[in-house]
């Protein structure tokens, strides 16, 4: 991607860059083919960059302090296994984009955000009758290993997500296999399940989603009341009737590896979000590993 003449004008204004004055050699916009900024001014230094196309502006790509993230989506809106495949795929070519850990195995985190893949999550509730798809939602949620503790954070999920016209309708374990974790990951790695919920009164769409959420904050400022921690002790990684995300302090190549669902030809989506973590200024965490519940970003000025 070639930056247009107005994002370069931009950074001139910003005194970022100043105007081209004299120059050796000059670099030309695509655009307009006028000369915009002299070589020297945008690369002090030699580039390791220089045999691509476009490369008298590899100092948009070099940088590479700051997360990965990319989206893939199917353009005839059918799920399939092959989006998700490719998704992972894709995450694994972002590994240089992460850092890991001391372990040099643990990353700083690693995470796909798909469609909900209702085939296969209603394997693990044994053929139960549940509402029409649309009228549930989904959380993803890491507990605490502490078993005092686990017990507390389920049973006020229970009680929560029971109200304001939903119906709790049980819990999902989330195979993982922790062989594939980094010494560091597996030391702090949560419990991780999921569970359904669904609407009494027919409710879908942004409405469900509305409730989704507040039940979700509710749960949060309860179980911080009850002394929990809530980015330490529990996480909502996602809770929605559209979405759900897998994520943890995994490196990339490690994601699928350790999430056995995402191997199964049953995990079916529309689209991926897939995000790689660079830690800047946190510690690695578990619940810091993207994407988020809406979003992943790179804390650069691109966000899906």
């Amino acid at each position: 991607i070639f930056p247009t003449d107005s994002f370069l004008h931009t950074l001139q204004k910003i005194k970022v860059l100043t105007p081209l004055k004299h120059s050796n050699k000059q670099i030309q916009s695509p655009k307009t083919n006028n000369p915009v900024f002299s070589h020297d001014e945008l690369f002090p230094e030699s580039s390791y960059h220089d045999n691509y196309p476009g490369s008298e502006l590899s100092w948009l790509v070099k940088e590479r302090d700051a997360c990965g993230v990319g989206f893939i989506a199917d353009l005839k809106d059918k799920p399939s296994h092959d989006v998700v495949s490719l998704g992972i795929k894709a995450l694994s070519c972002m590994e240089h984009r992460g850092a890991c850990l001391s372990d040099n195995i643990s990353g700083d985190g690693s995470g796909i955000m798909t469609s909900i893949p209702w085939d296969l999550i209603e394997k693990g509730f044994g053929g139960k009758k549940l509402a029409e798809r649309e009228n549930r939602g989904l959380g993803m949620v890491f507990l605490p290993t502490d078993k005092a503790l686990y017990v507390k954070c389920k049973n006020v999920i229970e009680s929560e997500f029971g109200k304001d016209g939903l119906s709790f309708e049980g819990w999902r374990s989330v195979p993982v296999d922790e062989n594939n974790l980094g010494p560091e990951a597996k030391k702090n790695q949560p419990k991780i399940e999921q569970f359904i919920v669904s609407s009494t009164k027919s409710k879908n769409g942004d409405e469900l989603e509305r409730i989704l959420y507040l039940r979700r904050r509710i749960t949060a400022k309860i179980l911080f009341d009850l002394g929990l921690d809530w980015h330490q002790d529990m996480y909502f990684c996602s809770i929605s009737s559209r979405t759900v995300v897998y994520k943890g302090m995994t490196n990339a190549n490690s994601l699928s590896l350790y999430y056995l669902d995402l191997q199964d030809e049953l995990y079916q989506s529309k689209f991926c979000i897939y995000h790689r973590r660079f830690s800047t200024n946190t510690m690695p965490r578990w619940p810091l590993a993207q994407p988020m519940r809406m979003l992943g970003h790179n804390g650069e000025i691109n966000t899906l």
